[in-house]
């Protein structure tokens, strides 16, 4: 996991429950905070902080793996516009993640590991994803795409029909949008 994952992680904690929080999570998990965001990290680290949040604040796991999405996904665009540039609704910004996101962040970041999402787009108005990763934060897609719904003033209903946490080999997420 690139250390910017980690960066963001620890602005979302100090801005929602202070610097000492996140010091505090530090402490509980042996780290030292100091994540170069360029640098490539465990992806043990990362789940080691997420459950230490849930132990300090009884907050299922995958709502605070959600909420990071949708912190994260507004960074990700102030540093990356280019990747907004063209979209005028969601649909079209959701088939472009796998198809054009992730290939240039692979350019820029080479041995990066990415999720990977194949999609139906079954009409105007519903589209489905398929997410495949070994890390399992299907969680975050959610929150990443709730963000971007914000983003794109857009409406919609997921329906995350089938999970890699329930033993299935990928999640599929049923979007709907309704505007």
């Amino acid at each position: 996991m690139k250390g910017i994952v980690f960066n963001y992680l620890g602005e979302m904690v100090e801005e929602e429950f202070g610097l000492e929080a996140w010091d505090s999570l530090l402490q509980k998990t042996g780290l030292d905070g100091q994540f170069v965001a360029s640098e490539t990290y465990s992806d043990d680290q990362l789940f080691a902080l997420v459950a230490a949040a849930h132990e300090a604040t009884g907050i299922e796991t995958k709502e605070l793996v959600r909420s990071f999405g949708r912190y994260m996904l507004p960074n990700f665009r102030k540093q990356n516009p280019q990747f907004f540039e063209g979209h005028t609704e969601l649909k079209s910004f959701l088939l472009s993640v796998d198809r054009v996101i992730h290939v240039e962040v692979r350019k820029l970041h080479p041995g990066v590991e990415l999720p990977e999402f194949t999609y139906d787009d079954e009409s105007d108005s519903e589209l489905t994803m398929h997410y495949t990763s070994p890390r399992k934060l299907c969680f975050l897609a959610e929150g990443l795409i709730d963000a971007s719904a914000e983003h794109f003033n857009t409406k919609y209903e997921l329906d995350h029909t089938q999970c890699m946490h329930d033993g299935a080999d990928f999640c599929t997420f049923k979007i709907k949008i309704l505007n």
